[in-house]
């Protein structure tokens, strides 16, 4: 049975808190192209931590800090902080008042809270980014957690061994990091890859500790990657059902039954509308994992929202809309205000980042969540908030969406509606 404290499994609750009580002190400014954090700032957070960077210096940026870079990432995604609008186009990363909401988990509640946000909310894709290495490849999740569950805590294993039933973790990047620092493992990394980049980040050997190998068998049986990350989910990825099937068909291709198949699929299916840490509550001690932060994207806020939608600082419309209506009608609102024709596909990228994974498209489009199924009501906006429309894939005409308000007591259109507006509208075909 575990105690999880500010330093065991590894002082990640602590480094967290810190980082995250930082921001608190001061907002920091974000870059304008990755809307990553200054690195004066980095530099600064790297010195308060336990995990540092040791051959660190001002000049490098947020992808040279595995730690920094995954903190950032989870308190985006966990929302315990938000992006709001600065000066100059630029955004400013605010501590939300959910972070005091976690505050007040125990101990074992936050460290399973972030660990919930990296398994479920956070974009894997954007989380490796930073370095030389490849998102972990999707058919082979599992099989890690598989192969971690029968290892022996301790035990040294030489991953970069092409026999190795580990050979397909050596590649991990930042990944490798990032479960080193929620106490599933150490690992030394090849140091050839090391003298390419800093971020080329490679092992050569991976020890498994006890917490790891305990944590690994529920993580297999009952919380597979791909059916619980959301990010996988809607860029329509594979699903775990898809990886046993093939793994079914490979060993009946060999001449032999498969054995335990359909009882794993069935454990997974119905583990599927728990909470996430209720598997992992007889690993610690007894009324310390009881509870964990709602999930916001179950809630539906009521009321008008007043939604800003701009070309430039000149060119802009404001738009009166429900929490009862959607992005497609959001859309067909832009295409109005602006006197465009309606005829191309179109996006909104919630993170305000084109071709991101974290969007909602055109019923036109057979790929992903669709713009016409998700409700403005549904989708966590809060005043400030802002997001990208994009219009027409090819000429790509991008617009700024930003809440502007959320009235409760105001009365609800029974349409979107255009209220202000300034400058005009530019020729969308350029005549």
């Amino acid at each position: 049975m575990f105690r999880i404290t500010a330093t065991y499994p590894t002082p990640i609750l602590q480094d967290f808190q810190r980082f995250m009580d930082s921001l608190k002190q001061e907002e920091p400014v974000l870059s304008p192209k990755n809307q990553y954090m200054s690195k004066e700032r980095l530099w600064e957070l790297n010195q308060l931590v336990s995990f540092k960077m040791e051959d660190a210096n001002p000049k490098l940026d947020q992808g040279s800090y595995p730690l920094l870079h995954m903190f950032y990432h989870l308190a985006l995604a966990g929302k315990l902080a938000v992006m709001l609008p600065g000066k100059g186009g630029r955004f400013l990363l605010q501590v939300s008042e959910r972070y005091e909401e976690y505050l007040n988990l125990t101990m074992t509640e936050q460290y399973f809270y972030l660990l919930e946000t990296l398994w479920i909310d956070a974009d894997w894709g954007a989380l490796q980014k930073a370095t030389y290495g490849r998102i972990p490849n999707e058919r082979l999740i599992s099989s890690i957690w598989q192969e971690l569950a029968h290892c022996k805590a301790g035990k040294t294993l030489k991953v970069k061994d092409s026999a190795s039933p580990w050979h397909n973790l050596w590649d991990w990047g930042y990944f490798l990091w990032y479960f080193t620092y929620f106490g599933f493992w150490q690992f030394t990394q090849d140091e050839e890859a090391l003298n390419f980049s800093r971020r080329k980040i490679e092992a050569t050997t991976l020890t498994p500790t006890e917490f790891g190998v305990s944590l690994a068998p529920i993580l297999f049986n009952y919380r597979d990657y791909l059916d619980w990350n959301q990010v996988n989910i809607r860029k329509d990825g594979l699903t775990s059902q898809d990886i046993l099937d093939g793994l079914e068909h490979v060993i009946r291709s060999m001449g032999k039954k498969p054995q335990g198949f359909a009882e794993l699929a069935r454990a997974r299916q119905e583990s599927m509308g728990e909470p996430f840490y209720e598997k992992f509550v007889s690993l610690v001690a007894p009324g310390e994992l009881i509870r964990t932060l709602p999930r916001e994207d179950q809630d539906f806020m009521e009321g008008t929202y007043l939604i800003k939608v701009s070309l430039s600082r000149g060119i802009w419309r404001k738009i009166e809309m429900a929490a009862k209506h959607t992005l497609h009608q959001l859309h067909l609102a832009i295409q109005e205000a602006f006197d465009f024709d309606d005829d191309h596909l179109y996006s909104f990228f919630m993170d305000n980042k084109k071709w991101s994974y974290d969007r909602y498209d055109s019923p036109l489009d057979e790929e992903g969540a669709n713009a016409d199924e998700v409700k403005i009501g549904e989708l966590g906006l809060y005043p400030g908030k802002t997001f990208l429309y994009l219009f027409d894939y090819g000429d790509e005409w991008e617009f700024k969406v930003e809440v502007e308000e959320i009235n409760s007591d105001k009365p609800l259109p029974l349409s979107p509606k255009i209220v202000s507006k300034r400058g005009e509208a530019p020729d969308q075909y350029g005549y």
